[in-house]
């Protein structure tokens, strides 16, 4: 099969089985590919996307034709431009690259917000199983045979290593980037409190969407260093001084409010909670990762890492060593947080590479 450089499209699946037991009929994975599948189907990469990101990896796109789907400047290029190209980090003159909007999301793929799915019946409880479930279909109808690599940041890593555990002929290499094998206290809580605040807005009619923002605000201090945060906020608030009864005074929180305040022209708060519930549901035997252990496995992780914090990668490592996988990390050295994995490319090229590139 013959597929093109840079494709967005669809995948549409009749019957979709969920692991709930409810059944979705006539759904759609949106996707994009990069580079050119081999005659043999075996220079496959697949990259599951963080919480919020999409299946827009690299390049330049346009506002989707559905103009009912979320938008801002923030999704014209794409979230790992630096990373994926010919002749970048992950090189798609040798490899063809996958990425797919998560089952549930709001970019295209059959989600809570879908016009067709019934509004007056609730959108069932996707798992992370499932969205998985979802992409091995897209990949067998591409003509994937097997992937030379699964790729994951963030809560993509929790994907990367499930799906590779539950399809370990189908994939040569793992890469997790800034991840763990299971969902903290702290990750939970946070959840929790996101999905409270999530349930409150449904019941207002009128600020709904502050609801999201402020659910965001909660996730995003995790995301960056507070030293970041701080380099990052300007030197006055955007905000009048009736903002909150007169609350905002500092940059910092001006900062915050502006992210949330963001973040709700490109998100949904439906397909938010969708994600965050498969997230908060997540469990990973440790057992089952004895199925990877003819596997490489990278693991990376930076040192200011607030949202899978660096002793959650040295876990997962020791975890995979005692299960007998081959695994490589690197605790890698960054004053940009969780987010360093979608501001320095520099800092994962070579780790990246070797890893790709070693026998």
């Amino acid at each position: 099969m013959k597929v093109q450089n840079n494709n967005i499209a669809k995948f549409q699946i009749e019957e979709f089985s969920l692991e709930c037991g409810e059944i979705l009929e006539d759904i759609e994975i949106a996707y994009t590919t990069y580079g050119q599948l081999s005659e043999s189907g075996d220079n496959a990469i697949l990259v599951f996307h963080a919480l919020t990101g999409s299946h827009l990896l690299a390049g330049k796109f346009e506002r989707f034709g559905d103009k009912s789907l979320p938008w801002n400047e923030e999704l014209e290029v794409g979230w790992w431009d630096e990373f994926v190209g010919s002749g970048k980090i992950i090189d798609t003159n040798d490899y063809f690259v996958i990425c797919a909007n998560y089952l549930g999301g709001c970019y295209g793929s059959t989600g809570p917000n879908t016009p067709k799915i019934d509004k007056y019946k609730k959108f069932p409880e996707i798992t992370f199983v499932d969205i998985e479930n979802s992409q091995k279909l897209l990949l067998d109808n591409l003509g994937v045979k097997s992937l030379a690599a699964v790729i994951g940041p963030s809560i993509g890593g929790l994907m990367a290593l499930e799906f590779a555990s539950r399809f370990p002929d189908f994939v040569e290499k793992i890469i997790s980037i800034s991840s763990s094998y299971k969902v903290s206290t702290l990750q939970l809580l946070h959840n929790l409190e996101q999905a409270y605040i999530l349930n409150l807005g449904k019941e207002s009619k009128v600020r709904t969407k502050e609801y999201l923002a402020l659910a965001r605000m909660i996730a995003h201090k995790t995301y960056i260093s507070l030293e970041l945060l701080s380099d990052r906020a300007k030197n006055e608030t955007n905000y009048n001084k009736d903002r909150l009864d007169s609350f905002i005074k500092t940059s910092q929180e001006s900062y915050m409010i502006h992210q949330g305040e963001k973040f709700i022209e490109r998100f949904t708060s439906e397909s938010y909670l969708s994600i965050i519930r498969g997230w908060q549901n997540f469990r990973l035997d440790k057992d089952v990762l004895a199925n990877i252990e003819s596997k490489k496995v990278l693991v990376l992780g930076v040192d200011s890492d607030v949202c899978f914090y660096p002793e959650e990668q040295k876990e997962l490592m020791e975890v995979l060593l005692s299960k007998g996988v081959d695994v490589e990390a690197e605790y890698l050295s960054s004053d940009k947080g969780h987010d360093s994995f979608l501001l320095e490319p520099n800092l994962y090229e070579k780790p990246i590479k070797n890893f790709l590139n070693s026998n």
